[in-house]
């Protein structure tokens, strides 16, 4: 985490475990269809542990989206496979959603 220092390996264990963790639950959440695009948009602008996090991962995951049509919805948007969460756009991400639940 930018900014922050660490006096021990074990505290740079947590910090790690905590962003998983975070990243973990919110692929969960993306799964479940919790999400509309606004609201992942804005959650990724709000929580850094999902900042860098690959766009591809999160395509993946959501309802009805499997590796394959992610990637082609990838393609199709412009959007690299490895590219942060952060740096896609509101529009990308409806466009991706929308795609997923249909």
């Amino acid at each position: 985490m930018k900014g922050t220092s660490f006096t021990s390996l074990k505290e740079v264990e947590g910090a790690v475990a905590e962003v998983l963790q975070g990243r973990k639950q919110f692929i969960a959440a993306v799964s479940r269809g919790e999400f509309t695009a606004l609201t992942v948009h804005e959650f990724i602008a709000h929580n850094p542990q999902v900042h860098a996090l690959y766009v591809v991962k999160v395509a993946e995951s959501l309802p009805g989206m499997g590796k394959v049509s992610a990637r082609r919805a990838l393609d199709e948007l412009g959007v690299g496979y490895l590219c942060p969460c952060l740096s896609v756009t509101l529009e990308q991400w409806t466009t991706l959603l929308a795609g997923g639940q249909q």
